[in-house]
């Protein structure tokens, strides 16, 4: 694939899982064979200190996928450095995991200039509203940018289960659901499961790998199907 496929994480809405799934995706397109590079954008930096102390567990290891930090302060340097990825040839795929809000700087540059835009949210009362409000964001964005911005956006319902949620707010998010969909496409559910709680920057995290699959077979065979058709 080239040039290198740029994905973001992102939300503005913090604790829906960003940080996780793009460690999760990282490895599932390692699996795939593709050389793959994260930068942790994130001020609380996540991955990159998960990274450091995976390292020393997993000392003498092969690095699955290379983890840089990135600060988002500085537009300039935000475009150069995708164009940069873009030129090299290093990688297949970059993914930017980014921070729980909207502060920084250079985010609708990142967004503008991204591939693939991935939310991750819950069907709850309080990341509802909020991913609302970021759809209508990317929404207002590419309005404003017209052909320029391709980017595809993907939202994943993380951490579902089943068995919560009254009749009436089951109709609700279906409602949701229907609403999302006119602006982005909607993977499948990602379920509740304590081994989500966790993740690795170094093992292969089988047991995760069977929980994120179906969302992430999704993405990847879209990604896939347009990178033959250009």
């Amino acid at each position: 694939m080239d040039p290198t496929c740029i994905i973001t994480y992102a939300n503005q809405k913090g604790g829906v899982g960003k940080t996780t799934l793009c460690a999760l995706f990282a490895s599932y397109l390692v699996s795939k064979g593709h050389r793959v590079a994260v930068f942790d954008t994130d001020p609380q930096q996540s991955i990159a200190k998960k990274r450091a102390s995976d390292m020393e567990v997993y000392s003498g290891c092969q690095v699955p996928y290379a983890v840089y930090s990135f600060s988002l302060n500085n537009e300039k340097a935000l475009i150069s450095l995708i164009g940069n990825i873009r030129g090299s040839g290093h990688f297949d795929f970059v993914l930017f995991d980014s921070a729980g809000s909207l502060t920084d700087q250079a985010l609708l540059a990142l967004f503008a200039n991204t591939d693939y835009l991935l939310t991750p949210f819950h069907y709850d009362y309080l990341s509802v509203p909020s991913t609302a409000v970021f759809i209508a964001l990317i929404v207002k964005l590419r309005k404003s940018l017209g052909r320029q911005m391709k980017t595809r956006h993907y939202l994943i319902p993380n951490l579902d289960d089943p068995r919560v949620g009254t009749s009436e707010e089951k109709a609700l998010w279906a409602e949701t659901e229907e609403k999302f969909s006119r602006h982005a496409v909607i993977t499948p559910r990602i379920g509740k499961r304590a081994t989500m709680e966790r993740f690795s920057t170094m093992s292969e995290m089988d047991e995760q790998m069977i929980v994120v699959s179906p969302a992430f077979e999704i993405i990847y065979k879209d990604i896939s199907a347009l990178q033959t058709i250009q």
